[in-house]
């Protein structure tokens, strides 16, 4: 499925949400245009790609982890106080200790919510018997309550009123998995927040897009057709604002990329990319479009590049001053960029303007960086 935007012939900006059970029509609108979700339901399953080892690298490489926001504090629900920071002394190797399990730690932190393809319904019938037509009017469910079952491998059955015995649907097999086996945070029932048109609008209009993906996350399965349409439309939203900083350095930021390179429409991405001067995020966006759909002029080019990219330390900021290595890097990643723009981009004169910016503001750095070379005398 493509992504659709419609103006709507409205005079009134409010945005609102509109879901008809029916339909399945579920969308947002937004200063008068329609935010149609965009699930995964084609012929093509995400999940190999997505799992991939070159895509997964890439992916958590554009979430530009930064350990200020990923250990920032958050609400203390359950708790009365916070707790007491400890202080230590350490030497050199017990430093390096610590900075690995933070990685460890962060690395828990950011894990990816998966990207699979929408559940297909469940219609698979066991066995018929007319005997008990009439025997009750009332559906029997039996599940299977045995510990150390996975639960999407738990055997449930209902019984029809017809005699009719049959595997249950999706739907039903949550509710009683969570009701004999129940996961800490989920409810029996969607929480208001998703069923509740106004309050779903005026979350994503305070950019509260971790507190919704998250919530999301704990409430459905990542193939329910709901998630997928709660994570669409808010990933559109972000898409539309240019807000991607608000999930950077979120477990969020990986899927969302992906969802946007997936349906070829990550050109504000690359815009708001180059306009803050990450040209090598930039290239690695470049990369990931071409593992995932191969269009891209000279992506194996911008593959090798990638490759070259990644060892290198993460710029949560701009650089002061470069390197003579930090220089051809960037020089051969402008250069991909440009090709990219040329062949793939929907967005050309605005990408090639915030290109040009980089190329100015980056001669100036150079000239500053040998020239406090050459000053130091290590020119």
């Amino acid at each position: 499925m493509t992504i659709f935007l419609s103006k709507l012939v409205q005079n009134n900006i409010k945005v609102f949400l509109v879901r008809n059970s029916d339909t399945q029509l579920f969308t947002v609108s937004y200063r008068n245009i329609s935010i149609l979700p965009n699930i995964y339901d084609g012929k093509e399953d995400p999940a190999p790609k997505f799992f991939s080892r070159n895509v997964q690298v890439l992916l958590k490489r554009l979430t530009r982890p930064d350990f200020a926001k990923v250990f920032r504090k958050r609400t203390s629900s359950g708790r009365d106080v916070l707790p007491t920071p400890i202080y230590k002394f350490l030497t050199n190797e017990a430093l390096e200790a610590e900075l690995a399990k933070a990685n460890k730690k962060a690395d828990r932190l950011l894990q990816m919510p998966p990207v699979v393809k929408i559940q297909q319904p469940i219609n698979e019938i066991l066995s018929e018997d007319p005997a008990l037509i009439g025997y009750d009017t009332a559906k029997y469910l039996f599940t299977d309550i045995t510990f150390g079952i996975a639960n999407e491998h738990r055997l449930i059955v209902e019984r029809d009123p017809d005699g009719t015995l049959r595997s249950c649907d999706h739907d039903v097999r949550k509710r009683l998995n969570q009701t004999y086996f129940p996961l800490n945070g989920r409810k029996l029932r969607e929480p208001v927040m998703f069923t509740d048109e106004e309050r779903f609008n005026t979350l994503l209009e305070q950019q509260e897009y971790e507190f919704v993906l998250d919530r999301a996350c704990l409430q459905y399965e990542p193939d329910e057709l709901t998630y997928q349409k709660i994570t669409s439309i808010t990933y559109q939203h972000i898409d539309m604002n240019k807000n991607f900083e608000k999930l950077r350095s979120t477990r969020h930021f990986g899927p969302m990329a992906f969802y946007i390179t997936w349906h070829q429409n990550m050109d504000n991405l690359m815009l708001e990319l180059l306009q803050s001067s990450a040209v090598r995020e930039a290239v690695l966006l470049t990369a990931l479009r071409h593992e995932i759909h191969g269009d891209v002029a000279e992506g194996d080019n911008a593959k090798i590049l990638a490759h070259e990219i990644l060892p290198t330390p993460i710029q949560l900021t701009k650089p002061d001053r470069l390197t003579e290595e930090d220089i051809q890097l960037d020089n051969k990643c402008v250069s991909c960029i440009e090709k990219y723009i040329v062949s793939n981009s929907m967005m050309k004169s605005q990408q090639e303007l915030a290109l040009q910016g980089f190329r100015e503001y980056y001669q100036q750095l150079i000239e500053l960086s040998r020239g406090l070379k050459k000053a130091h005398g290590t020119a």
